[in-house]
């Protein structure tokens, strides 16, 4: 496919995430897929498995959103920076709900065949996410 019609899946696919359209967001993910991520214990195989991470997910975050920084295309790769803000309000990776708002970024990188993701790879600020949750606390920086 042309780099700008991956570009549009791109955009279509986020507007499915937040419009909780999951049934249209599947419609796009390979039966093939492999996905992963530092904050996953294994990768994310086929639609089945990105339905369980992404109901994970939007359990811990009901009101969690897909803010498009930007999109590029190389070929058959795309690559999504987003910005993605929530409030946790339902377990996530082991932290009980907190109820507090978060923002964090993330950048995805997918590859596409014949239109439906392949692979997928996301890179996300969990050192933000983690700070803002209150799990993580970084020293102070000192100046020289």
């Amino acid at each position: 496919m042309a780099e700008n019609e991956n570009i549009q899946i791109a955009h279509q696919q986020i507007a499915a995430l937040n419009a909780r359209d999951l049934d249209r967001y599947l419609q796009r993910i390979d039966s093939s897929y492999v996905g992963e991520s530092e904050t996953l214990p294994a990768p994310v195989h086929g639609p089945e498995g990105v339905r369980q991470m992404l109901t994970m997910m939007f359990t811990a975050f009901p009101d969690l959103r897909f803010e498009v920084e930007q999109i590029l295309a190389s070929g058959d790769h795309v690559v999504a920076r987003l910005r993605i803000t929530g409030t946790q309000q339902g377990s996530f990776l082991g932290i009980a709900p907190t109820n507090k708002q978060v923002s964090w970024q993330a950048c995805n990188v997918v590859e596409l065949r014949d239109g439906k993701a392949i692979r997928g790879r996301l890179y996300s600020d969990n050192v933000s996410l983690f700070r803002q949750l209150g799990v993580l606390a970084l020293p102070k920086a000192t100046t020289a």
